[in-house]
C-alpha cells in the first residue's frame, strides 16, 4: 500500500512511487492498524489518513 494526497491506497504490484507499507490482508489486522493509528506512523506523515479505499480492498481479499 502507499499514500497519495491523504489517501491510503492498495498497491498490489508494489510499483507506486514513494514510501510503501505492508499490511496482512485480513480485516482484523486492518482494524487493529486503524485503532493503533499505524498508517500515519508507517508512512511518516502527520494527521489522519483516509483508509476507506484500502478497507474495501482488504474486505474483498479477506473472503
Amino acid at each position: 500500500m502507499t499514500v497519495s494526497g491523504g489517501l491510503v491506497l492498495p498497491d498490489p504490484d508494489r510499483r507506486a512511487p514513494g514510501r510503501g507499507a505492508h499490511l496482512h490482508p485480513a480485516l482484523e489486522c486492518f482494524d487493529l492498524a486503524v485503532r493503533r493509528k499505524a498508517f500515519p506512523r508507517a508512512f511518516r506523515v502527520p494527521g489522519p489518513l483516509d483508509v476507506t479505499g484500502l478497507r474495501e480492498y482488504v474486505a474483498q481479499r479477506d473472503k
